[in-house]
């Protein structure tokens, strides 16, 4: 099989710099004629991987974060044909590893990229940018700008840094009036957030969308309405088991297409933990977009039935 490494050597604040090279000295000689590309700018996953599929390769494998497997996988989308796509974890999060099963270990899962057999998966679709893990509207999005920002200037990486923008945003941040529109029923009502689940992990290792399936052609839309603090503060440790799922205040939709307008002003987006500006935005679901390389330890969705939009126009969805 015709297949090229992609490597983003930034990935992990030089994790995958550090660790890449040794993996690749013994996956090369093990798999002769395999190829490695590495990434020099944003973007530029999206750009080889593109050019990976013109130039005949019949799988690529994205090797850094999730920021990284989401550049390939948007290569691939609008390249078309059928190249598969395989992940080898060497970022700081990777919380898609977590969904999709595949090793923590980059050896294993460099061999599982060589060896795997590809399935369907599907691509969340925000505002016409993809994204594989969640996408959301409001308190996760200033989060997740505010996790970019301590990364940055503190230079580290894992679960940490995004705890510490959680507690800083949550002071400050209050629920919004929105319009939420789920497959043409509407809601309206003060929301603290709404998470738009493709995969059901994020913010290293919170499983906020646990319903969901890579493969059903579905989002899962989860929506906590108008939380206080102390009420937030209580949820958070439940978020790692899915256990916010029985809180009054939180509520999980299933859904095709999905649009999101604010009443006054405007509320940030994220598609995978990137800044996206903010509302009006719509999201959607590109089904068995991708050919993907699952691993052995993909974990099963939680058992629990997301609701269908019901509401009618004016009320809240509490």
């Amino acid at each position: 099989m015709k297949t090229l490494f992609i490597v983003n050597y930034v990935a992990g604040r030089g994790r995958a710099q550090k660790l890449w090279p040794g993996v690749w000295q013994r996956i090369q000689p093990r798999y002769p004629g395999v190829e490695m590309a590495v990434t020099a700018a944003p973007r530029d996953g999206t750009r080889i991987a593109r050019d990976a599929v013109a130039a005949g390769y019949e799988r690529v494998v994205a090797v850094g974060g999730d920021g990284t497997l989401v550049e390939v996988a948007d290569g691939l989308l609008h390249a078309g044909g059928r190249t598969s796509l395989a992940f080898v974890p060497a970022g700081a999060a990777c919380d898609f590893r977590r969904t999709s099963g595949v090793p923590a270990d980059l050896d294993a899962a460099a061999v599982l990229a060589m060896e795997g057999e590809a399935a369907p998966a599907d691509l969340g679709i925000v505002n016409g940018e993809a994204f594989l893990n969640v996408a959301g509207v409001g308190f996760d999005a200033e989060v997740a700008a505010e996790d970019t920002r301590l990364r940055y200037q503190y230079h580290s990486t894992g679960t940490t840094p995004y705890l510490r923008a959680i507690f800083r945003i949550l002071w400050s941040y209050r629920p919004r009036e929105m319009e939420i529109e789920l497959d043409g029923e509407k809601l309206t009502g003060r929301y603290l957030m709404v998470a738009v689940g493709n995969a059901q992990y994020y913010g290293g290792g919170m499983r906020i969308t646990p319903a969901a399936s890579l493969n059903d052609g579905e989002l899962d839309v989860l929506l906590a309405g108008d939380v206080t603090i102390p009420q937030t503060l209580a949820l958070l440790p439940r978020l790692y088991s899915g256990g916010h799922l029985s809180h009054p205040k939180v509520s999980l939709y299933r859904c095709r297409e999905l649009s999101i307008r604010a009443a006054e002003g405007s509320i940030a987006v994220h598609r995978d933990g990137e800044s996206l500006g903010g509302t009006p935005v719509t999201f959607g679901v590109a089904r068995h977009a991708l050919q993907l390389v699952y691993g052995p330890e993909r974990p099963k969705p939680m058992n629990f039935t997301p609701k269908r939009a019901h509401a009618a126009e004016g009320t809240a969805a509490e």
